[in-house]
C-alpha cells in the first residue's frame, strides 16, 4: 500500500517538475540555479519519505511509533503537495475567472493561519502578540488564495524570527472602504535592495538563504499576484539588515452584489 501511495506521488511530482521546468527555462534561468533549487526544495522532504516508508516495513515497530511516522509521512507529503501547488500556481495566478469569490471573515483567515502554523510557533517559543481587531466587516475575497498569501506572510514572519522573539498582528479600516493589515517580525530584515525585489519572482535575499536554504523565493511572489488581483496592495518596511520587517496588506471592503 506505502509503495503504491509513494509511486502516485512520484507520478505528481513528475507533473510539477515540468510545469517548473518549462517556466524556469522560459525565463532564462541557469541550469546551476535550477538544480540549486531542486535539490533545496524536494531533497529533504523525499528523503524524509524515504526513510519513513523504510521505517514503516519494520513489523516490530510499536503501534505508537508506527502512528508516529504515519504523521510526519503526512506532514512531508501535504510539503511536497505545497510545493507543487506553488509551481503550478504560477501558471494560473493571473487568471480571475479562476478565482471563487465570497464574503469572509479576515480575522477567522489570520486565527485559522496561525492555528496551522502552531507547532512551529511551539517549537521556537515565539509570542504572536494579535490585536483585538476592530469591527471588521466581511470581505468579499477568494478564501482559498488570500489564506494562501495570509499563510505565506506568517510563515515567513515564523521562519526569520530568532527563538522566543514576539510577532505582532493587528488589522484596521485604513478608511471607509479599506481595510490594512500588517504583521511584524524582528527578524532578518531588509535594505534597500531588499525591499525593491523582495516580491519579485525566484528572488531572496542572502541573509534569507542562509537562515533558510529551502525556500524558493516565490510565496511572496504569489501572495503580491494574489493581493493585487482582489485590487489590494501588499508591500513591506525594514529599518535595516537584522532590524525586523513589516509586511502590509491593503484590501479594498467590497459586497458581492
Amino acid at each position: 500500500m506505502i509503495n503504491i501511495w509513494l509511486s502516485v506521488l512520484i507520478v505528481v511530482l513528475m507533473f510539477a517538475l515540468y510545469f517548473f521546468v518549462r517556466f524556469y527555462f522560459r525565463n532564462r534561468k541557469t541550469e546551476y540555479e535550477f538544480t540549486s533549487i531542486i535539490n533545496h526544495t524536494f531533497r529533504t522532504p523525499l528523503t524524509r519519505i524515504n526513510w519513513i516508508s523504510k521505517e514503516l516495513e519494520d513489523i516490530n515497530i510499536s503501534r505508537e511509533d508506527r502512528i508516529k511516522y504515519i504523521q510526519n509521512l503526512n506532514n512531508a507529503t501535504n510539503n511536497l503537495l505545497e510545493i507543487v501547488d506553488l509551481i503550478v500556481g504560477i501558471k494560473d495566478i493571473n487568471n480571475k475567472n479562476g478565482f471563487f469569490l465570497e464574503e469572509t471573515s479576515f480575522r477567522s483567515i489570520v486565527e485559522g493561519s496561525i492555528s496551522r502554523y502552531k507547532e512551529d510557533i511551539n517549537k521556537k517559543n515565539l509570542v504572536f502578540q494579535i490585536s483585538s481587531f476592530q469591527t471588521i466587516p466581511l470581505l468579499t475575497l477568494d478564501l482559498k488564495k488570500i489564506t494562501f498569501a495570509i499563510d505565506s506572510l506568517i510563515e515567513n514572519a515564523i521562519i526569520y524570527t530568532p527563538i522566543g522573539g514576539k510577532i505582532l498582528i493587528d488589522c484596521i479600516l485604513k478608511s471607509n472602504d479599506k481595510l490594512l493589515f500588517y504583521i511584524a517580525d524582528p527578524g532578518i530584515g531588509l535594505d534597500f535592495y531588499d525591499s525593491m525585489k523582495i516580491f519579485s519572482r525566484f528572488y531572496r535575499s542572502k541573509k534569507a538563504v542562509l537562515a533558510y536554504p529551502d525556500g524558493m523565493g516565490l510565496r511572496l511572489y504569489l501572495s503580491k499576484k494574489i493581493i493585487e488581483s482582489h485590487n489590494g496592495k501588499i508591500y513591506a518596511k525594514s529599518k535595516g539588515i537584522d532590524k525586523g520587517t513589516v509586511f502590509f496588506v491593503e484590501l479594498p471592503i467590497n459586497k458581492i452584489k
